[in-house]
């Protein structure tokens, strides 16, 4: 049991908090709490003496729940928000409070109710930045689920979101950089993105009680980064690949097109040249072959042939249909 003196100590700290929709709130519950080694039996005494006013008891709430979300303990959370849901559900914190239950279950339909949950809890609140950053770290979890991303508005949508959590602490929160650099990875930036993990890293405070755990999430943050961008240049390579097969395939369908072609234009012209007469059948012949040395000189350009070769079997080709064309009969007899 909790001693009496502790607990009136921290009910008159928790009288001193700001009221919930104060923007210091969060910060201010983090503060009393930091000052107790351990605690959550001091909280849950508090919380179950009615006798104190309804706000210290929420404050109370609050922290407790904090505590147990730092510990991930998930089972208990949700069961302490379910005890207390009729008497504090019409509190617009409790949003947040429904948004971690979602989170913690894991699956994309759950994830997807937190981000609504947390809308509400800014539409709410929407100076608040515990509360905003809420909804763009639960966005942004939702969308690296997925296969694709989603539209570029709904990136901006939560880039505008953590821009501005950003902005109403003057900058002052280590772990919102962690979650703009998550953003700025879904877009491509990767840089940018460990850019913001590492300003994370400089700017979380060593005194805290969740130094070593922010740091083994920015860290887990910084591997997600690396595997992205292998996965895009894994991706671009893939395109890439597929791009060049459809165009080599292509290009074997027209050489097909062209042999059938070569095939059928000698047959014809063997043919009519075995109907000619001697020299004529003869000059048939040679503007025939010459006439297929142009086409396979010309078309092996597409196999990215030396230039001197093909060059070289199309002035051939060009002198035998020269030579069937214009050389006197005579030469030929």
């Amino acid at each position: 049991m909790a001693p009496p003196q502790n607990r009136a100590r921290l009910v008159a700290a928790l009288s001193k908090v700001p009221p919930p929709s104060d923007a210091a709130f969060p910060q201010a519950i983090r503060a009393v709490v930091e000052a107790y080694p351990d605690p959550e039996p001091l909280l849950r005494a508090v919380l179950d003496d009615h006798t104190i006013r309804s706000r210290s008891r929420f404050a109370a709430l609050y922290a407790l729940l904090l505590r147990l979300r730092r510990e991930e303990r998930h089972a208990e959370y949700a069961s302490v928000v379910r005890d207390h849901e009729d008497e504090f559900g019409s509190e617009p914190y409790f949003h947040t409070f429904r948004a971690i239950v979602a989170r913690a279950k894991g699956d994309l339909a759950s994830l997807r109710s937190s981000v609504e949950y947390s809308r509400q809890a800014v539409a709410s609140m929407p100076d608040v930045a515990a509360v905003i950053h809420q909804l763009a770290a639960f966005w942004v979890e939702y969308l690296e689920r997925l296969e694709d991303p989603g539209p570029a508005r709904d990136l901006d949508e939560v880039e505008r979101h953590i821009d501005r959590a950003i902005t109403l602490t003057q900058g002052r929160v280590a772990h919102y950089y962690e979650t703009k650099g998550r953003v700025l990875a879904l877009r491509g930036e990767f840089e940018a993105a460990r850019a913001a993990v590492a300003q994370a890293i400089e700017l979380e405070p060593r005194d805290s009680r969740d130094h070593l755990r922010r740091l083994t999430q920015y860290q887990s943050s910084r591997i997600r980064i690396d595997l992205m961008q292998e996965r895009a240049r894994w991706a671009q390579a893939h395109a890439r690949f597929r791009t060049e097969l459809t165009e080599f395939k292509g290009q074997q369908l027209q050489l097909l097109g062209l042999l059938a072609a070569v095939v059928a234009f000698i047959a014809t012209a063997s043919n009519v040249a075995s109907q000619s007469a001697g020299v004529e059948g003869l000059r048939l012949m040679l503007v025939a072959s010459g006439a297929i040395a142009v086409v396979f000189g010309t078309f092996s350009l597409v196999n990215n042939s030396r230039i001197l070769r093909v060059i070289a079997a199309v002035v051939i080709g060009c002198a035998m249909i020269g030579a069937g064309m214009f050389v006197p009969a005579s030469w030929m007899s």
